[in-house]
């Protein structure tokens, strides 16, 4: 069956331009794709010439997908294990109130297509793991407020070159009608390597991602005229494209990476290496975002840059259901971070995070009692990262409802509604001596796999390394 990418493409950016010029004519700032087609990987439109706002909101959710293994796409939804089913909109409803940020990112770990006779791809395994999803799983996550995707993961080339194509031309639809910016794959290697760029009156976000290739097949990796994305464990394909994010004339840097050992609670070397150290302290992104390993990893400020070195899972019934893995493995993280303009620099000014169970089908938080012990299970991660020089692990205040807040020293001083937010906020209380001993064992450094056996060892995904 021949692409259906490249065509539709022109009447695409058309609407775009349209909907960008109704704007205007409102006289309100308003999100919208960067003027420049050059520099974003949504599709282009008119500036917006009105000031933006000097509070901002980015939320922030893990991996995403809405089918199991190689099930059959359907409009209506997917059946749970059960056979149940269920819509979209359903799986989202239990977190949709907490997607209220100006920008709210997801890694979209899934081809978005409506055909079911795509050929998946074997990626080089007995039994591989292939995850496509309907473009109305990718509208309901637009409706809840999502308008940041990683397309670069170890499933963006599960279906090959044409799932990769399918899922182009789906979000380049979606992009003719919501402004949205997307990131990672591309029909060939300089699209694949593009940032993404969205405006908010006067304030320009840039975004990038990059992530893992199953086996590294080379296949998968785009070329000069082939579709794919590039390839994170090549260190040129990583500086690539934080070299392109860093060198957008934006306001605010956000890269989105994909990659880590499945279970793994501490960053590696690379993560530190190249998230800290090339990406933070020496290209100056500001916000790095971390996703892969389907378990939460601690938080840092590292000089002026926040990182994230794991979100865990969002939303995705391939996965199983987390609990057995225990206090430091069983929740994935959502995340707000707040952001105040002063003296024309983007600051940080508080962080919260929110502790999500039942990701494997209906996302939502925990009781209160249980939420604050993965707050602190985050808290003991985030005990471990301090360097001594510039960096700084996270530590959340527990809340009475289950989530965790930072504050910097003056955000009460902001006013508004992030003033309101620390007003009353203390330092992080010492982990209780119980939960401390508990977590000192469940956080333990090992990944879901055996060293020598990663066919027994539990994993996500049934045990089978994807």
């Amino acid at each position: 069956m021949p692409s259906r990418l490249l065509q539709p493409l022109g009447a695409a950016a058309a609407i775009v331009a349209l909907v960008a010029g109704a704007s205007a004519l409102k006289g309100a700032a308003r999100l919208q794709p960067c003027a420049s087609t050059e520099v974003t990987a949504s599709i282009g439109a008119a500036a917006a010439d009105q000031p933006g706002p000097d509070r901002l909101t980015i939320v922030l959710a893990g991996d995403a997908g809405f089918n199991p293994k190689g099930e059959a796409v359907a409009p209506e939804g997917f059946r749970d294990k059960d056979k149940k089913l269920m819509s979209f909109p359903e799986t989202l409803s239990g977190i949709a109130k907490d997607v209220d940020g100006d920008l709210a990112f997801v890694n979209l770990e899934t081809v978005v297509t409506d055909r079911n006779d795509l050929v998946p791809d074997s990626k080089g395994q007995t039994s591989p793991y292939n995850f496509k999803s309907h473009p109305l799983a990718l509208k309901a996550l637009i409706d809840a407020g999502f308008n940041l995707f990683s397309l670069a993961n170890n499933h963006s080339m599960d279906y090959g070159a044409n799932g990769a194509e399918e899922t182009l031309y789906h979000m380049a639809v979606a992009a003719a009608e919501r402004a949205i910016a997307y990131a990672g794959i591309g029909t060939n290697f300089e699209e694949a390597t593009r940032p993404g760029c969205l405006e908010l009156g006067d304030v320009t976000f840039g975004f990038g991602a990059t992530g893992i290739v199953t086996g590294q097949r080379d296949e998968h990796r785009a070329g000069e005229n082939k579709p794919g994305q590039a390839e994170y464990r090549h260190r040129p394909d990583f500086e690539l494209i934080v070299n392109r994010l860093a060198g957008l004339p934006v306001d605010y840097r956000i890269l989105s990476i994909h990659y880590g050992l499945e279970g793994r609670v501490v960053p590696d070397k690379r993560q530190l290496d190249e998230w800290r150290g090339y990406a933070a302290r020496d290209r100056g992104i500001d916000l790095i975002v971390g996703h892969h390993p389907h378990v939460a990893q601690g938080v840092e400020l590292a000089g002026g840059s926040l990182i994230f070195y794991g979100l865990g899972n969002f939303i995705h019934p391939g996965t199983t259901e987390m609990t057995r893995f225990g206090v430091c493995r069983d929740y994935g993280l959502m995340a707000k971070v707040h952001l105040a303009r002063i003296d024309g620099d983007w600051r940080i000014a508080a962080i919260e995070a929110i502790p999500l169970t039942k990701t494997h089908m209906r996302p939502e938080r925990f009781s209160p009692q249980e939420g604050v012990r993965r707050i602190y299970a985050l808290n003991h991660l985030g005990a471990q990262l301090s360097d001594g020089a510039t960096a700084e692990g996270v530590r959340f205040t527990p809340r009475a409802d289950g989530t965790g807040l930072y504050c910097t020293p003056d955000a009460a001083a902001l006013g508004g509604k992030q003033g309101a937010l620390c007003a009353s906020w203390r330092p992080a209380p010492a982990i209780p001596k119980k939960l401390g001993r508990q977590l000192a064992a469940a956080c333990a450094d090992k990944p879901f796999y055996g060293a020598g056996d990663k066919q027994r060892a539990p994993s996500p995904f049934g045990g089978i390394r994807r």
